[in-house]
């Protein structure tokens, strides 16, 4: 590998062209690549062939080659070559499932579709002899077409577990083929309550468990329909229901989401595989109708403290079972107590559906080498930048309006808590109060509208038209002595390697308007593509310097930015580490000017995009220029 330089516009087989690194762990580097005979995207996973997975990836690769299924990214190619073992997989532009959760748990209905389309390709894997092995909510992808694909089959398992060691949240281990039943549980619960108990690995916050066993479902959320919440019981804690059949196959899973949704076509008939023997059937009196009048109700959102334990009020603990004791009673799930659907249901506030509070989820990877931050607080600079970097540059997408079992209408009248967008719907009355909020504030701004009106008059200030209020993106006016600046450089430690454009940083304090810095072009998502929670510059002042207040001339619009500061800094700061925000302008216009929250004395600042102005071809920040004030 040493002898082999592999970098972008690197060459594969003749035709792979790689484009932008964006994974690299343990000495495996995933690439997005061109397939240059095509014109197309294509997904590249490279190891040093000699690397102890080298042998294994390959084997991989071969195997799930032979599984047939839509659901699954394609092997196109796989070969070792010139110091390399490499594999190209379909390119996948679409959501993950652990992006969804991150903001609200989705509807029974979509929850128990998702999950079917999942168990669809497991199945058909099994069949096959073959297991994807690392079954996680980052590897569940719905596209932009509305479909469910799987990220990483069989392949991620040997570059994340290559000594094929797989345990369980409890610490028992499983096999391949057990994981994956498992996780096909896990996902539904993920799905339906935002926390994962299936295997190790997932950056979804872990599930709260009692005596080693994840709580079931309708304890740590209410409203969850009984089938679903059997199905994950059933899988992740069969030992604590003897007296109910097991459910230990992905076709038995399917069987029994499809009859959930009401697919008829979903299955041959309960736990009855094809061309095989019946096996064990689900325990009917606990998988009850979906027309349960509990399964209707709304439910709460999940609210954990930071034990991963308690949603519930303090009136209402959750109750411990002792081994071997039948399990305790379950909660009311109405706020009434009565277990019976409640006429004013709690209030819910879901947030919109989005990836790092990005207005939509984003789309495919941005067009250059840089590895992408997971978790939904990748965004954030308040604390250092941590999370584990993902094994795929797939999954931040953009997915349709309407997707699911119900995309072309509305949910059927079995599932009145919950829109077509997978959410659930607005309570009884708050249209109302919406609307008396909406014509409170418009007579607010009429009254205050006539003030200023009359003042104006009042003052002899020419037509008496009201001025109109201060552009968001310029907060403040001038103030303080101006600081010099002694030099500006290229700020982009998320990248590999760490520049973006360092040529043109000068021209960000050249004092003409009419040159700037500017970034790259990224894809499909303001939010830098999604691969990076921010880039910019850093602005050396020469020495420590009271700032108050940062003035920049902005080349279109709408941009995000983060002013951060190094006042602790010795030297010139080559990571986010350490920095602290001293101030933030969300959606600015051209001319922005930031006041500190406080002062700050320091050398160094950086001003740090996180979301950028449309341009051609995608999303492009542009800095003209930067003077800072005491």
């Amino acid at each position: 590998m040493a002898d082999t330089p592999l970098g972008p516009a690197t060459v594969l087989a003749g035709r792979f062209v790689l484009e932008d690194l964006l994974d690299e762990t343990d000495g495996a580097r995933f690439w997005r690549a061109t397939d240059r005979v095509l014109a197309r995207n294509v997904a590249v996973h490279v190891l040093p062939d000699d690397d102890p997975r080298a042998s294994q990836l390959l084997d991989a690769a071969r195997a799930s080659a032979l599984v047939t299924d839509g659901h699954l990214l394609r092997v196109l190619d796989a070969a070792a070559t010139d110091g390399v073992v490499y594999v190209v997989n379909e390119w996948g532009s679409g959501v993950t499932l652990d992006r969804l959760v991150a903001e609200g748990p989705l509807s029974p209905r979509r929850a128990a579709w998702v999950v079917k389309e999942v168990s669809a390709a497991i199945r058909t894997a099994h069949l096959n002899g073959v297991a994807h092995g690392r079954l996680l909510p980052e590897n569940v992808m719905v596209t932009e077409a509305g479909s469910v694909k799987l990220i990483g089959f069989a392949v991620d398992a040997v570059l994340r577990s290559p000594d094929g060691r797989r345990t369980v949240t409890d610490g028992r281990p499983v096999t391949a083929q057990e994981s994956d039943v498992v996780n096909l549980a896990a996902l539904l619960y993920a799905a339906l309550v935002g926390r994962w108990p299936g295997t190790e690995g997932s950056t979804v916050p872990v599930a709260p468990s009692e005596h080693g066993r994840a709580l079931r479902p309708r304890r740590v959320r209410a409203g969850i329909p009984r089938p679903l919440d059997a199905i994950c019981e059933q899988v992740l804690n069969p030992d604590s229901h003897p007296q109910a059949l097991p459910i230990d196959t992905a076709h038995e899973i399917h069987a029994a989401l499809s009859d959930f949704i009401g697919d008829p076509g979903g299955s041959t008939s309960w736990g009855t595989q094809p061309s095989q023997e019946p096996t064990a059937v689900l325990d009917r009196d606990r998988l009850e109708p979906a027309a349960d009048p509990e399964a209707t109700q709304a439910g709460t959102p999940v609210f954990l403290d930071q034990d991963g334990t308690g949603w519930m009020p303090a009136a209402q603990p959750a109750r411990s079972a002792e081994p071997g004791q039948p399990e305790p009673p379950e909660e009311p799930e109405n706020a009434d107590g009565t277990g019976r659907p409640s006429s004013q249901p709690a209030t819910t506030a879901w947030r919109p559906l989005s990836h790092d509070d990005s207005p939509t989820p984003t789309t495919e990877s941005a067009s250059r080498s840089t590895p992408r931050v997971a978790g939904p607080s990748a965004g954030s600079l308040e604390g250092p930048l941590t999370g584990e970097q993902r094994s795929t540059g797939a999954g931040n997408g953009p997915v349709p309006p309407a997707w699911g079992p119900d995309a072309d209408h509305e949910p059927p009248a079995d599932d009145p808590g919950w829109a077509a967008d997978g959410r659930d719907r607005a309570r009884p009355g708050r249209s109302w109060l919406r609307l008396a909020v909406v014509v409170a504030v418009v007579l607010v701004v009429v009254v205050a509208t006539v003030i200023a009106l009359n003042l104006g008059r009042g003052s002899g200030g020419g037509s008496g038209a009201a001025q109109p209020p201060p552009s968001p993106s310029a907060s403040g006016t001038p103030s303080g002595v101006r600081v010099p600046i002694s030099g500006v450089t290229d700020f982009d430690p998320l990248a590999d390697p760490p520049e973006e454009n360092p040529g043109l940083a000068k021209l960000a304090i050249d004092g003409k308007p009419g040159t700037a810095w500017h970034t790259v072009t990224y894809r499909g998502n303001p939010r830098l593509g999604g691969l990076k929670s921010g880039v910019g510059l850093l602005v050396d002042l020469g020495k420590r310097t009271t700032v108050g207040q940062v003035q920049l001339r902005l080349d279109g619009r709408p941009t995000s930015l983060d002013i951060l500061a190094a006042p602790k800094a010795r030297s010139a700061p080559t990571s986010t580490d350490g920095l602290t925000t001293a101030a933030s302008a969300k959606d600015a216009g051209t001319d922005v000017r930031v006041t500190l929250r406080s002062r700050v004395t320091t050398r160094w600042l950086v001003v740090w995009l996180t979301s950028l102005p449309p341009a051609p071809g995608g999303y492009q920040g542009r800095i003209a220029e930067i003077s800072a004030r005491s």
